[in-house]
């Protein structure tokens, strides 16, 4: 297994841990027989939010060839992203690849900027203030193999900027390809 692999591995089980943990913890609410509405709503959401957070993470880094309408694009995203608040301006049908890298791409920077606001569009994906990229994704937009779980999310959104026809740069607004 390569080293990218290994941090992709890490940082997928770390992303599902905080929805898989609110599921378990509900459900050990329940242990008695008394049915509780409210601890199964928690466990409903639980299971729901991490349904669609694994929609987002199979398109992003799985589905090489996808092609949604952006209306579809939008509701996964939206749906794999329920914290973030995004102004979608993404126009027309997300082919030729585009899907997996605006999804990828609105995933990471949302991740790393979680109290920002984020702006999708058919050139990249911004913040609402200026962008964080920790040293170690910067470089890997800069060229540099990955050396952490996010680096290894990065390299992969460069491989499939690559397959899209595009080219992926990231600065304190976002990512931006064209």
């Amino acid at each position: 297994m390569s080293e990218t692999t290994q941090f992709l591995v890490r940082w997928l089980c770390h992303d599902l841990a905080t929805p898989i943990a609110s599921v378990m913890t509900a459900s050990e609410l329940l242990e008695d027989d008394t049915p509780d509405p409210e601890i199964n709503g928690l466990i409903t959401g639980g299971a729901r939010r991490l349904s669609a957070r694994l929609r987002l993470v199979r398109l992003a880094l799985g589905a090489a060839d996808s092609a949604l309408s952006a209306k579809a694009l939008e509701k996964l995203v939206r749906e794999g992203l329920p914290d973030a608040r995004i102004d979608w301006q993404f126009a027309g049908d997300a082919i030729d690849g585009m899907a997996p890298l605006v999804a990828g791409c609105a995933m990471l920077t949302a991740d790393l900027n979680r109290l920002r606001g984020l702006a999708i569009s058919n050139g990249g994906v911004r913040t609402d203030g200026d962008c964080t990229w920790p040293d170690s994704v910067a470089a890997v937009f800069a060229g540099a193999p990955p050396s952490c779980n996010r680096g290894a999310v990065a390299a992969m959104l460069l491989a499939a900027a690559g397959r899209a026809g595009q080219r992926l740069s990231c600065d304190s607004s976002g990512l931006h390809w064209g």
